[in-house]
This record gives structure tokens, sequence and C-alpha cells, in this order.
């Protein structure tokens, strides 16, 4: 496995130095926060690291090619290019796969740890923290100030209906109202 996460990480970093998106920070914080909640909830904390590395492992060449809404079956695709080299078992796989098309959330979830994926993927738009990365590293990618507070809006609007697991709700939803309260300000309202 851990060849397997080596080379998942690669793919996972070459594309943010690539296009600059998702965000290192992000992804870094993602990953953390996976592992972190695998660990408390038993789970196996391999694949859903994995899980967090590739989800959007594409989504900057998915930008770059104006097809964002295709960013999942691109990461899919690239990810199952590491699969079918890798010796993982079929279940590990299959698991994989499950963590990545499930990362925006779904009404019943394949394993906890597509779910943990799903709800560690939060953090990158309704944690303080993320939202701070997000705030102070995507004003770079040539957005305007409204565009970016509009796309941090609706990005925690969408972290926020994702969210299943309770672990996850007693932290994030106090720091999600902060964090409408304050695009609220930023957006003049």
């Amino acid at each position: 496995m851990e060849k397997f996460l080596d080379e998942a990480r690669k793919i996972a970093y070459e594309e943010v130095k690539k296009t600059g998106m998702p965000l290192k920070l992000h992804v870094d914080l993602a990953t953390e926060i996976g592992k972190n909640l695998a660990k408390k909830l038993g789970a196996d904390v391999d694949v859903v690291e994995c899980g967090t590395l590739l989800m959007d492992c594409l989504i900057g060449q998915s930008l770059v090619e104006n097809k964002l809404d295709e960013h999942i079956v691109m990461s899919l695709n690239k990810a199952n290019e590491l699969l079918d080299r890798s010796s993982l078992t079929e279940d590990k796989k299959e698991n994989i796969r499950h963590c990545i098309l499930e990362h925006h959330g779904v009404d019943k979830f394949y394993s906890i740890e597509s779910e943990i994926c799903c709800n560690a993927d939060c953090y990158r738009f309704i944690s303080i923290k993320g939202y701070s990365y997000a705030l102070r590293y995507l004003r770079d990618k040539n957005f305007s100030f409204d565009d970016l507070i509009t796309l941090l809006n609706n990005k925690a609007e969408e972290k926020r209906k994702a969210i299943s697991l309770d672990i996850v709700k007693n932290e994030l939803i106090p720091q999600y109202e902060i964090i409408i309260e304050n695009i609220k300000y930023l957006k003049g309202n």
C-alpha cells in the first residue's frame, strides 16, 4: 500500500504544481483530517488517504479545459490508471473508487471510508482554516473579488449539505456559521 500511496501523492501534487489547483494547503488539510477521522472511526486509514489525495487529482485540468463538472470522472479515470497497475485487492480498489465518486456526497455511502472522504473534503471550505486558505490563495487565480466571494459562498453552502458525520457536524457547523456571517459582510449586506 505504501508504494500506491507514494504514487497517489505524486499524482495529486503534480497537478497542484502544474495547474495551481487544487490548493496544496487544501489537499493537505483534507488528507490530514481524513486520516484523523479514519483513526477515530476505525476505518481504513490508507484507503481514506488514497481517496483524499485522488478525489480532486484532476480538478486543475478540468478547470483548464472548462470541464469542472467532469472533474470527478476525470479524477476517477486518472486513479483507475494507477489502480489497474497496482497489486491492491479488488475490495480496496473499489473502495478507493467510491471515495472519489462520492466525495461530494450521496444518499447512501458505499463505505465508511467514502463517507469520511466526503466529510474531509468539507473542511476545505467550511473550516476557518480551509476558508482562510481559499480566501487568501484563490484571489491569485484571476477571480474578481465579487466572483471569489460568490464562489466561497456557493462552496460553503454545497459543503454544508454534504456533511453527514456527527463528529464533523459538531466541529464544522459553528465554523460554517461564522464563515457565512463573514461572507455576508464581505458582500456588503
